[in-house]
């Protein structure tokens, strides 16, 4: 095939990727999607820069054409974990401040200035167990699945008018199983392109409140929900050095998430529960309605919609007295939001410095990011510290998240 029908070709599938996305599209911050997916603090350390770029990390959750090119491996167990540097200062006046004044509104509103202070500092934390999963690629065509489990909670205090805030909480809870494949198409004739599919089952348990500071009352039903979904993800990748002689190899890639615009089948579960942190805070439960307001309220507000990402990505085995250097970009598709573009744009590096000690930089929402990565036979140790931007501008609601990871893989 001619090189000019080629870029042809990569250029229609990248552009299929917006398309896809839709008006109301959300990129992976979760902030602005529902999509259920695991980052790694791999691709965080590097300014959570993956789409073009194939390895071990980024082929499930990032772009399923990676698949081909990275390996087989088996993912015995995974333990991850992390938090924004501002979460303790929300649990903190959550329980010591909120909590004794709750249904007393003169004591609520003398907190409206502690709150407001806490506005441009969104709480985050997480945690994340990979359970058994797999990539099996022994050639052109490779296989991948496996079992991961995920709660996330997010604590904002919003401005709500002249001198007043609002509390939010949500946490997630999801349950996933999923199945991958991805295809090298020079089988057919088409060196350097491939593509890739993933399907996953999720399971999510939600809790959310959104109140006004003042209106917090003490005791107050809540309600817990529960709802599935099926999510379909796509990706291509294109290895653009195949046209131009070059040292490294250069990328380009596309992925577009839950093409399928479904949304998960909320229903009432249980009482509401924040896992994993649920002996930390206790929140004052305000803001709920009768459980059938509450199911429809979250299929509203929390919609599944398709999301995209494209990017370009270039190796090289060494570069002066580094090994394995990469460089990784990034650009996180949700048109229908008012948020500015430097805040869906990520970029990084990541290096082999010393034996088996890697070192990851970059940009994440304009924000610096950075990590490292240990290597010690089938364990794996990550951290990465990035920036996460839940405002419309820069540095308008920021969060820094420090995440760690242990890994055994066999590969």
């Amino acid at each position: 095939m001619r090189p000019p029908a080629v870029l042809r070709q990569i250029t229609a599938a990248l552009l299929f990727v917006i398309a896809v996305g839709g008006e109301a599209a959300r990129a992976q911050n979760n902030q602005f999607t529902e999509r259920s997916f695991l980052s790694s603090p791999v691709v965080l350390g590097m300014g959570d820069a993956g789409v073009a770029l194939p390895g071990p990390e980024r082929e499930f959750f990032y772009n399923p054409a990676h698949l081909p090119h990275v390996g087989s491996h088996f993912t015995i167990f995974g333990l991850q974990g992390g938090g924004s540097t501002g979460l303790r200062e929300h649990i903190r006046f959550l329980n010591q401040q909120v909590g004794p004044a709750a249904g007393r509104k003169p004591a609520l509103e003398a907190l409206q200035a502690d709150a407001a202070q806490l506005q441009s500092r969104p709480g985050r934390g997480v945690g994340v167990i990979q359970l058994p999963n797999f990539v099996y690629a022994p050639g052109a065509l490779a296989l991948g699945g496996g079992l991961f489990a995920k709660t996330a909670a997010n604590y904002r205090m919003e401005a709500a008018g002249p001198g007043a805030s609002s509390v939010w909480v949500l946490n997630r809870t999801d349950l996933m199983a999923l199945m991958s494949v991805g295809l090298n198409l020079r089988i057919i004739g088409m060196p350097g392109l491939s593509v890739g599919g993933t399907g996953t089952q999720t399971r999510r348990y939600l809790a959310f409140k959104g109140t006004a500071l003042a209106q917090l009352e003490q005791q107050e039903p809540s309600v817990g929900l529960q709802g599935g979904v099926f999510q379909l993800d796509g990706g291509v990748t294109y290895r653009i050095d195949r046209l131009v002689s070059m040292p490294g190899q250069l990328r380009l890639g596309g992925a577009v998430y839950d093409v399928l615009q479904t949304g998960y089948d909320y229903r009432t579960g249980g009482a509401a529960r924040l896992p994993f942190l649920n002996d930390v805070i206790d929140v004052p439960n305000s803001g709920s309605g009768p459980p059938r307001t509450e199911v429809q309220r979250a299929r509203d507000q929390f919609a599944l919609r398709p999301s995209y990402r494209i990017g370009a990505a270039y190796t090289v085995s060494e570069w002066l007295f580094l090994e394995d250097v990469a460089l990784a970009a990034d650009y996180q598709g949700y048109r229908g939001t008012t948020q500015a573009l430097l805040a869906r744009t990520h970029a990084g590096v990541e290096a082999q410095v010393v034996g088996p000690l890697v070192l990851r930089g970059g940009l994440s929402a304009g924000y610096p990011s950075g990590g490292a990565g240990l290597e010690l036979g089938a364990l794996h140790l990550d951290y990465s510290l990035h920036g996460v931007e839940e405002g419309e501008g820069f540095r308008q609601r920021r969060a820094y998240v420090h995440t760690a990871r242990l890994l055994l893989r066999l590969e």
